[in-house]
């Protein structure tokens, strides 16, 4: 079974999604695809609800982390430079981290 890591975060504000997202781009992009166990990464930016009677989601954006292994995850994870975090927190209100396993 495929493991994947999400990220579930909120903006702490919208005039920050331009910066957030160029940051995204230049900097979280390229940092998460040369962690050791990371097969593939994306972010996605969440725009409202898809169907008629569900609500406007309470976070802005999913990152999606597809990783070989959850353990090799956290090891590359804990052995990341602390300021990329403090850069990923600076742009948010709240963030949620959550791993699962694909349904096969």
């Amino acid at each position: 079974m495929s493991e994947i890591v999400f990220f579930l975060t909120t903006l702490h504000s919208e005039d920050v999604r331009e910066a957030y997202e160029n940051w995204v781009r230049d900097v979280d992009q390229p940092a998460a695809d040369a962690l050791p166990g990371v097969e593939r990464y994306r972010v996605v930016r969440l725009e409202g609800p898809a169907t008629e009677g569900s609500t406007t989601p309470a976070y802005s954006y999913i990152e999606i982390i597809e990783i070989t292994d959850l353990e090799t995850y956290r090891k590359s994870v804990q052995a990341t430079p602390a300021s990329l975090f403090d850069q990923f927190r600076s742009y948010l209100s709240a963030f949620d981290a959550v791993a699962g396993r694909v349904v096969e």
